[in-house]
């Protein structure tokens, strides 16, 4: 084992990108973490419009975006990185 990544949360979905890994969590929060030695990138919650939901699957776009299923039916595309 290379390296751990310890969390509160349940992972509901993760994919790579490079030198990338970014997880999605049941508490709503999604995180990049570098593949090399699990640091964290940036750790930020899903909202939508100012309402908090849940990822429960991600996958990374050949153009570097993240698409992100949520709990309530939507399919978003978003900027991989924290918002500021």
């Amino acid at each position: 084992m290379q390296w751990q990544y310890r969390t509160d949360h349940p992972a509901t979905a993760l994919d790579t990108a490079g030198d990338t890994v970014y997880v999605a969590y049941n508490s709503g929060a999604l995180t990049a973490l570098d593949a090399d030695d699990g640091s964290v990138r940036w750790h930020t919650e899903l909202e939508v419009e100012g309402a908090p939901t849940t990822a429960l699957s991600l996958a990374v776009a050949p153009q570097g975006h993240l698409l992100i299923g949520t709990v309530d039916g939507r399919i978003l595309e978003c900027s991989p990185g924290p918002r500021p």
